[in-house]
């Protein structure tokens, strides 16, 4: 039965190997990077947004009140017998009004925003556990693989590069020394 292997690049499982190195470094720093861009996210709705959105309900605020003031300064005042026109007045009290809903609309957003982003990282944590883990455990174990099967391949391509002289040769070898062949 012929066992033999059918060994036809010993170069290509070195090259493969050192392509699994490669990514192994590229795969840690992309996670590094994605581990960073989430985070920065988090950052930016738990400390920008918290901030920016209750700054802008308070001046939002301030402006209704300030638009509803006018409006009523507007509608005080008496100079004539025609009522006065407070058009301009009512559409700003509206346009502030609208202002504070957005705001707490935001306000509240924000609030559901950061507890679904913190869910998903709990869960992309979790994933990023699993990929360093392979690449923490099964990478370097594949790649010790792929070095031991080359070596083992080069030296089976070492003993078969050089098969042994055929019996004829070794017995006219033998012949040629003067000694005895025995019986």
């Amino acid at each position: 039965m012929d066992r033999s292997a059918n060994v036809r690049s010993v170069d290509a499982l070195k090259q493969l190997r050192t392509a699994l190195l490669v990514f192994e470094a590229s795969a840690r720093d992309a996670l590094t990077m994605l581990v960073l861009e989430v985070r920065k996210a988090i950052d930016w709705l738990e400390n920008d947004r918290t901030q920016y959105w209750p700054e802008q309900y308070r001046q939002a605020s301030e402006a209704m009140v300030e638009a509803r003031s006018e409006l009523e300064r507007r509608q005080l005042t008496y100079g004539s017998e025609e009522p006065p026109s407070c058009i301009e007045q009512k559409k700003a009290l509206e346009r502030a009004k609208r202002r504070v809903r957005l705001c707490e609309e935001k306000i509240k957003a924000v609030k559901r925003w950061i507890r679904a982003v913190r869910n998903e990282l709990h869960e992309f944590e979790g994933q990023v556990a699993r990929m360093n883990e392979c690449l923490d455990t099964d990478l370097p174990r594949a790649a010790a693989y792929l070095e031991r099967l080359a070596v083992a391949l080069d030296k089976y391509l070492q003993t078969t590069a050089a098969p042994p002289p055929p019996p004829a040769a070794s017995a006219q070898r033998a012949g040629d020394g003067g000694s005895p062949s025995p019986p």
